[in-house]
């Protein structure tokens, strides 16, 4: 599965905002590895060191999209949190190669859960026998030459299967934040159901707040919180949907209201007056 004429490469990555000369870099840095083969790549940032909401857009563009084959990923958030002694070397997590069903090819820094997300739609999961020690820098200085073997159809460099060392997804926490400060939650909507209306108290990042169970987030008066079914989530191979719940506050920003917790704080939630 090369890479074609005017495919799109995904570069997902926490450097920063989109104006960090690192994009740059790394974008200039694919192109020459990549040489003559014509794509275009486009770039998203993650919240830094956040390896859930890597996952969580690395399932919502790549389990989402026809494009199939003709989309590739190179993903990069490398907290460096496998060892937390003093590295040597600049030495950090392993860099993987994931296929899914679809034929969409992914390379990843295999650290927290920034494969979780996928690992069920995913056909493999292997170990990509490059250097992960010498540069600071690594998606800089060695992974595009490593992504440029694959995506010119050169497996060599392929090594042992890790799907047992990737977690599964996590349950009830926050996976992402949007640009409007609304929650994704690893909730299932199908969970609410019986509690549709009924005023709860949420428990988030240290602070509680009432709220509304809802269908929709819009089922409230402006100014309040729900939580409701959201409008992320994906179909796996198997035909089973993954759904997320979102805590919104209507007309305002959940995410600044709970103090702006990172991807992984766990979210409880009681009924009102329990």
């Amino acid at each position: 599965m090369t890479i074609k004429e005017n495919q799109l490469i995904y570069v997902i990555a926490d450097y920063g905002d989109l104006h960090d000369l690192a994009f740059a870099e790394v974008t200039q840095r694919l192109y020459i590895e990549l040489n003559d083969l014509k794509a275009r790549i486009r770039c998203y940032a993650v919240p830094p060191f956040d390896t859930y909401a890597t996952g969580f857009v690395i399932g919502q563009l790549a389990l989402n999209s026809t494009l199939g084959a003709q989309q590739k990923f190179f993903v990069n958030t490398a907290p460096r949190k496998d060892d937390t002694a003093p590295r040597t070397n600049n030495a950090g997590e392993g860099f993987a190669y994931v296929r899914l069903k679809s034929g969409s090819e992914l390379c990843i820094v295999n650290s927290g859960y920034s494969i979780a997300f996928i690992k069920d739609a995913a056909v493999e999961i292997r170990h990509i026998t490059c250097d992960t020690a010498g540069s600071q820098f690594r998606s800089r200085d060695i992974f595009p030459q490593a992504f440029a073997k694959i995506m010119r159809g050169d497996y060599s460099e392929l090594g042992a299967d890790l799907r047992e060392n990737v977690p599964d997804l996590p349950e009830r926490v926050i996976c992402y934040t949007d640009g409007y400060g609304n929650m994704k939650i690893s909730i299932d909507p199908d969970e609410l159901e019986s509690h549709m209306g009924k005023e709860i108290v949420l428990d988030i990042n240290g602070r509680k707040r009432g709220a509304k169970i809802t269908r929709g987030i819009f089922g409230v008066s402006d100014g309040q919180l729900c939580l409701a079914a959201g409008s992320s989530g994906w179909t796996l191979p198997d035909g089973r949907a993954r759904r997320f719940s979102e805590v919104v506050l209507r007309g305002g920003n959940a995410s600044k209201e709970f103090g702006k917790p990172p991807g992984g704080i766990q979210v409880h939630w009681t009924l009102a007056g329990s």
